[in-house]
């Protein structure tokens, strides 16, 4: 959905099919900030644009405040609840809180005490507050939904809790079903917290696992509340536990792991194994990794060094794959990620034959490409670039950026039509990512699009280099 590719639609099947995109929890149609302003516009004078239970929550935060009614603005806010408030772009940030702003002027608030009602009524707009431990328990409830918490907000949770006023009832009371209920929000909160759970810690370590949440940084609060043990030798059986490595402190796994064990059960180990001490140990045993190994290590091969990567084998693309998952976390901060992906990319195009095809493009995906030289990223071609996934080139230097327009414009620019070349090279004519906030598109192309009939969201815009907005602005005038 463009404003772009609408053009051929009515304005009767085009509200209609904003109004499809009003689904809700699993259902939810993802939608970004180029698409819900485009929506708004094509619904903001309509007889009806103030139903507001008619349209998806997110293009709601788009409205033009203005021209809420008054009388209205709490059915407005409550349909606002259930937005996603992080979707803002850069640019359009000032409006968060903005919303809020107004959403206090709405409902009366005077304070940063939020009661059972203003909170109904927010909604997800909790998220973006950040004095909210004075508020009514039941705001822990929409917290849960937050995508993350802030130093600010997790000290408000801990003290809500502990005060005991809350559906949780008194720590002395919490128990395991407490802890299943609290869901998400454990996870945000101080080691001293999981001391209450003492007697069902097992619980603690299965909950969290079968959310798929359990990281380095989580299991570590767990690990600093529970009582170390004597521990006997890793086995199969002892790694098929549910709360393996848990038991066990970094000198006992250390001591109890076999080199044998790790390369039986390699998989199973770095599926439970997620703390930073405990993966390079692993690591470390194995020392020569060959391709097939490399491609079981998940996250443990994030901690390795740019020597470990260098005496390794990677010569093919499933070897490629692995390592540049996104899914096994990111490279270990401290040895400058960027050069991490560049050697491995570069240990795999040393090998005959092996190339920076669509294969491996479409692997490395963007931000990894970013870590390598302009020339190697020159040698890839038009050909194989038409069948790569959209990249997102954000984190590249403004001379990649620029090598990668060249190469989308020579690979996509085969139609007659400006609109569809506009649209299959979007991502790089203007993609922003601080400290690179300008995108790659020349005066040349930004020129030929006066002209055409493009409409360019505020995103891209902003994200063009000022130099070449100048220049050609310059050259129409």
């Amino acid at each position: 959905f463009t404003c772009t590719t609408v053009r051929s639609l009515g304005k009767r099947q085009i509200k209609n099919l904003i109004k499809a995109c009003r689904r809700k929890g699993t259902n939810k149609v993802p939608l970004v900030e180029a698409q819900l302003t485009c929506m708004y516009n094509q619904i903001k004078d309509e007889s009806d644009a103030t139903s507001f239970s008619l349209y998806p929550p997110d293009v709601l935060l788009y409205y033009d405040y203005s021209l809420v009614p008054q009388s209205s603005c709490r059915s407005y806010f409550q349909e606002l609840a259930d937005a996603d408030f992080s979707i803002f772009s850069p640019a359009l940030t000032y409006k968060r809180s903005a919303l809020f702003e107004n959403a206090r002027s709405c409902l009366g608030i005077t304070s940063t005490s939020l009661s059972e009602d203003n909170v109904s009524v927010l909604g997800n707009m909790c998220c973006i507050l950040d004095e909210v431990e004075n508020s009514h328990p039941s705001i822990l409830e929409q917290l849960k939904n937050c995508p993350d918490l802030t130093v600010g907000q997790s000290a408000a949770v801990e003290t809500l809790l502990t005060n005991g006023n809350t559906p949780y009832g008194l720590s002395s009371t919490w128990n395991e079903q407490t802890l299943k209920d609290l869901g998400m929000l454990t996870l945000h909160l101080p080691s001293s917290f999981y001391q209450r759970f003492d007697q069902v810690r097992n619980t603690c370590f299965q909950v969290f696992r079968r959310k798929g949440v359990m990281d380095g940084g989580s299991s570590l609060k767990i690990r600093q509340s529970i009582k170390k043990c004597t521990v006997g030798i890793i086995t199969q059986v002892t790694i098929s536990d549910p709360t393996f490595p848990f038991d066990y402190n970094i000198n006992q796994f250390n001591n109890c792991l076999s080199v044998s064990t790790i390369k039986d059960n390699l998989d199973a180990i770095t599926e439970k194994v997620d703390e930073v001490e405990y993966l390079r140990i692993v690591l470390q045993k194995l020392q020569e990794v060959s391709n097939g190994l490399i491609q079981l290590l998940s996250a443990a091969s994030r901690v390795a060094t740019v020597q470990d990567i260098r005496s390794w084998t990677i010569s093919k693309i499933d070897t490629l794959a692995a390592l540049m998952d996104s899914s096994n976390g990111g490279w270990d901060p401290s040895l400058v990620s960027k050069q991490s992906t560049c050697v491995i990319i570069s240990k795999y195009l040393a090998v005959g034959g092996n190339k920076l095809g669509s294969a491996e493009l479409n692997v490395i995906g963007g931000p990894n490409l970013c870590s390598l030289d302009v020339d190697i990223i020159r040698t890839i071609s038009s050909q194989n670039f038409r069948e790569v996934d959209s990249l997102d080139i954000s984190s590249c230097t403004t001379d990649k950026k620029k090598e990668f327009f060249n190469i989308s414009f020579e690979a996509f620019n085969l139609t007659t039509s400006p609109v569809s070349v506009f649209q299959l090279i979007q991502p790089y004519i203007g993609n922003s990512f601080f400290p690179f906030p300008t995108g790659g598109a020349n005066v040349d192309y930004i020129r030929s699009l006066v002209v055409s009939d493009v409409n360019m969201d505020l995103a891209t815009f902003t994200s063009l280099d000022e130099n070449v907005v100048l220049v050609s602005v310059m050259l129409m005038s």
